[in-house]
């Protein structure tokens, strides 16, 4: 069975994640990472700004689903 995808909100820094490449999350200190990464536990299923939120700090909605490393 698939693993399901995972929604992250993160701060917009300017990095946009590919669908289908490979990444890590990283959480610490309350907060969320995403980091590019091509031994990532994770794999892009989408990324786009997250206009739905209103704030000072615009966010980045990253879609994640975990990649399923079993023969």
């Amino acid at each position: 069975m698939p693993a399901k995808p995972s929604t992250h909100h993160i701060p917009d820094e300017g990095v946009r994640f590919a669908p289908g490449a490979p990444g890590s999350v990283i959480h610490a200190a309350g907060a969320v990472q995403v980091l590019k990464d091509p031994a990532g536990d994770y794999e892009v299923m989408g990324c786009r700004p997250a206009t739905e939120y209103a704030g000072d700090t615009p966010l980045l909605r990253v879609d994640l689903r975990r990649i399923d490393r079993q023969p």
